[in-house]
């Protein structure tokens, strides 16, 4: 398959009924959840959006984050899916993060966009189709086989899918017209990186914001905490100083 159909961009498909109607539940409903999830990216995306043209997947595609964790390093779901891009531990071994106790690569925000980035490109490699890749991301690769005839495409096996399946690849289309917007109008400067701190025994998160001279407030948002309650050996990104 020619590198340059590999790296086509996805149709964002602005004009598509679906859409349109998830980036208007995002902006308006969900408008400050998808705000905060916003601010996190910036620390992220530009660094995620390297990593994914480096493995010839769209860029677009980073934006996966806002739907799966809303920029959250380290969430977990009640399936035992978990990190940024939602890995189920056995996928997430299959490409390259190590899972053991101590041990969870997938709370690592960059090592797990290698990593999703690696099987967004595994998908395509078998779906050749952006559309069907989200849906085989949302819905397992397996799953989406047995739906589909042969030679059909999204436009066919749509109707037949999940409603959550159906309704996962406008999302994050919306979701990446609305992140691509966001990030367009920010001036790179104000686009920090960040590193990761791996909490230790006996730390707190106030001491953790105290040793990188941050204010804890901060500190939570960024990583999408509730409180101020931290796990050992969980993963806490801290902005770059400058």
């Amino acid at each position: 398959m020619a590198l340059i159909f590999i790296l086509m961009q996805m149709d964002l498909e602005p004009e598509s009924l679906p859409v349109r109607q998830w980036h208007e539940y995002l902006t308006t409903e969900r408008k400050s959840q998808t705000d905060q999830a916003l601010k996190r990216s910036e620390f992220y995306v530009d660094q995620f959006k390297k990593i994914f043209r480096d493995h010839g997947v769209p860029d677009e595609l980073v934006w996966l984050a806002l739907v799966e964790s809303g920029f959250k390093p380290s969430p977990k779901s009640p399936t035992g899916a978990q990190g940024m891009f939602q890995f189920k531990k056995q996928t997430a071994e299959a490409f390259g993060l190590l899972v053991i106790e101590g041990k969870d690569e997938r709370n690592h925000p960059f090592r797990a966009a290698d990593a999703c980035a690696k099987y967004l490109m595994y998908l395509f490699d078998k779906f050749e189709s952006w559309d069907l890749v989200l849906a085989a991301y949302n819905l397992g690769e397996g799953d989406l086989r047995r739906s589909l005839g042969s030679g059909e495409g999204w436009s066919e096996v749509r109707h037949r899918l999940r409603p959550e399946t159906e309704a996962y690849v406008p999302k994050v289309k919306a979701a990446a017209l609305i992140g691509n917007a966001y990030i367009s109008q920010l001036a790179t400067t104000e686009r920090r990186p960040v590193h990761e701190y791996v909490v230790k025994k006996q730390d707190t998160l106030y001491a953790i914001a105290k040793l990188f001279e941050i204010d804890v407030h901060i500190l939570r948002e960024l990583n999408g905490l509730d409180d101020n309650t931290i796990d050992i050996d969980q993963v806490i990104v801290i902005p770059v100083r400058e």
